[in-house]
């Protein structure tokens, strides 16, 4: 036996020991079907107010930042101050979103598309934020496209309440409860920022220079 087949047929025999019956796909979907409950962290853990808490804490942590927004027809309004604080000019780009069709944009310039290049302003909606950490999870599709998340120099996020999560355990089990089956899934925490050059920290290295997340109760 050459050294080749022989260090196959150990990798066959190691295999074939750890599988128990020595099907590869049994032992898969037992371990799907019966999962060990894994190690929370206790910032993972949080609950109630002290989850909101937690998560505005983290966000504004990573350099973003937050504003409540009570009801979705107040968003435009919001927006419009935002846009004002930041001296940015009256437009706005997003995606096909059920959460923003309807909404009285009055003065400002909304369209609907995927991320140009240059492009001042982008909003999305995430999908969850993660208390964890401050995170957003944004999920690809006509709704809510890519590339709003990384072209737009300013990139507003709306999230409900509701759809805060404490870690990232809750968030997965979340997601494959809902049957959510996106091509993309983008973790955002604050924003854009690279430290590669001479170790000076740049914000907008790879994506927005700013990141405002509306809160939506």
């Amino acid at each position: 036996m050459s050294g080749r087949r022989n260090i196959l047929e150990r990798v066959r025999r190691a295999a074939a020991v750890h599988r128990g019956d020595g099907t590869g796909a049994d032992a898969v979907a037992e371990r799907l079907r019966d999962r060990p409950a894994p190690v929370v962290p206790q910032q993972a853990r949080t609950v109630g107010q002290g989850r909101v808490t937690q998560f505005l804490t983290k966000l504004e942590a990573a350099d973003a930042t937050v504003g409540r927004v009570s009801d979705i027809a107040e968003l435009p309004k919001a927006i419009a101050r935002e846009l004002r604080k930041r001296n940015l000019p009256a437009v706005v780009r997003m995606g096909k979103d059920d959460i923003f069709q309807g909404l009285d944009w009055g003065s400002i310039e909304a369209s609907v598309g995927v991320g140009r290049v240059e492009e001042p302003v982008t909003l999305s909606r995430a999908e969850y934020g993660l208390a964890e950490t401050g995170t957003l999870v944004l999920v690809s599709g006509p709704e809510n496209p890519v590339t709003l998340t990384f072209l737009g120099e300013t990139h507003f996020v709306v999230l409900r309440e509701s759809d805060l999560r404490s870690g990232f355990e809750d968030l997965w089990a979340d997601f494959r409860a809902r049957g959510l089956d996106p091509r993309t899934v983008n973790l955002v925490t604050g924003p854009s920022r690279s430290g590669d050059i001479g170790q000076t920290l740049q914000l907008g290295a790879h994506g927005p220079m700013a990141l405002h997340v509306f809160l939506l109760d």
